[in-house]
C-alpha cells in the first residue's frame, strides 16, 4: 500500500503544532504559576473563578464598610468620653462653687465652666472625614448651633441635626449603625445647655440654682454614659464580623488558588516531557521531509 508523502508530512506537521501549543501552555504555567490564562484552558474552572472573584469583591466591600463603621464608632466614643470628662469636671466645680464665699470666687468658677462649655460644643460638633458624627443623617452641617451674647458667651445651644441615623451593611443581611441616636443627640444638647445654666448660676452666685443644675447634669451624664456603653457593644459586634470576614477571605483565597494556580511540580515534569516529545517530533519530521517520493514507491 502506498502512503502519500503529503499525508505523512501533513500529519507530522499537525503533531508538531499540537506539541507546540502544549509546550507553550506548560511554559506559561511554569513562568506564571497559573494553570489558566485563557477561558478555553478550563471553561468549568473559569466559571468557578468568576463566581469566587465576585464573592471576593463583595467581601472586600463589606470589609471596607466594617472598617468605616468601626472607625466612626471609635471616633464617637472618643468624643463622648471627652464629654463625660467635661461633665465630671463641671459637677466638681458645681459642688465647690455652691459653697463660694463671695461673688469673686463664684465668678472664677463660672469662668472655668464657660471654658468647659466651649470645649464641649467643639466635641459635640466633632467631624470625621468631613462629616459630623452627632448629626444623624444631616452630617454636612454642624448639629449643635449656638447663640452668643454681646460678649461672645454662649447663651443657648440648639440641636439642628436629624433624628434619623444611617446604617452600614457589613455582611449579607447584616447592617450596623455606628452613629448615636437622635435621642442621645438631643440629650447632648441638654447637657450643653446645663453647662450654660451652671455658668450663669455661678456668675449670679445662686447656690440653690447651682444645686438644681448639678442634678440635671447627672441626668445628662447618664445619657452620655449609656451612649458610650452602646458604642462599645456596636464595636464588639463589628469586630466579631471582621473576624468572620477574615476567615471567609482566607477560604476564598484558598479556593481561588486551587482553581487558578498550577501544580508546579507536575507542570515542570510535564514541560520536560513535552520538550522531549517536541524535539523527537522535529527530528522525525525532518527525516520524513528529507526523503524523496521514490522512498514510498
Amino acid at each position: 500500500m502506498r502512503i502519500a508523502t503529503s499525508s505523512i508530512t501533513g500529519s507530522a506537521l499537525n503533531q508538531i503544532m499540537d506539541l507546540t501549543d502544549n509546550l507553550s501552555t506548560l511554559q506559561n504555567q511554569v513562568s506564571t504559576g497559573q494553570r489558566i490564562s485563557q477561558p478555553e484552558d478550563d471553561p468549568a474552572a473559569v466559571g468557578q473563578l468568576i463566581n469566587l472573584q465576585t464573592e471576593q469583591q463583595q467581601l472586600a466591600q463589606y470589609q471596607r464598610n466594617a472598617s468605616t463603621a468601626l472607625e466612626i464608632s471609635q471616633a464617637s466614643t472618643s468624643a463622648l468620653t471627652n464629654l463625660k470628662s467635661i461633665s465630671d469636671n463641671a459637677s466638681e466645680i458645681a459642688i465647690t462653687g455652691s459653697g463660694a464665699e463671695n461673688a469673686t470666687d463664684a465668678t472664677g468658677y463660672a469662668t472655668q465652666v464657660n471654658q468647659l462649655l466651649e470645649e464641649a460644643v467643639q466635641s459635640a460638633n466633632t467631624t470625621l472625614g468631613g462629616s459630623y458624627l452627632f448629626g444623624g443623617t444631616a452630617s454636612q452641617t454642624a448639629p449643635f448651633q449656638v447663640q452668643r451674647d454681646a460678649n461672645g458667651n454662649i447663651t443657648q445651644v440648639t440641636y439642628n441635626g436629624s433624628n434619623a441615623t444611617a446604617s452600614i451593611p457589613i455582611s449579607d443581611g447584616t447592617s450596623v449603625s455606628p452613629y448615636t441616636s437622635g435621642t442621645t443627640n438631643q440629650g447632648l444638647a441638654g447637657f450643653l445647655n446645663n453647662l450654660v445654666s451652671l455658668r450663669d448660676a455661678l456668675t449670679a452666685n445662686d447656690s440653690s440654682t447651682v444645686a438644681a443644675v448639678s442634678s440635671s447634669l447627672q441626668t445628662t451624664e447618664n445619657t452620655i454614659i449609656d451612649s458610650i456603653s452602646q458604642q462599645g457593644a456596636v464595636q464588639s459586634g463589628i469586630q466579631v464580623i471582621q473576624t468572620q470576614q477574615q476567615t471567609s477571605a482566607t477560604n476564598l483565597d484558598t479556593l481561588v488558588s486551587k482553581n487558578r494556580d498550577a501544580d508546579m511540580a507536575q507542570a515542570m515534569t510535564q514541560l520536560s516531557q513535552a520538550q522531549v516529545a517536541y524535539q523527537a517530533a522535529l527530528q522525525s519530521t525532518a527525516l520524513i521531509m528529507s526523503k524523496s517520493l521514490i522512498s514510498y514507491l
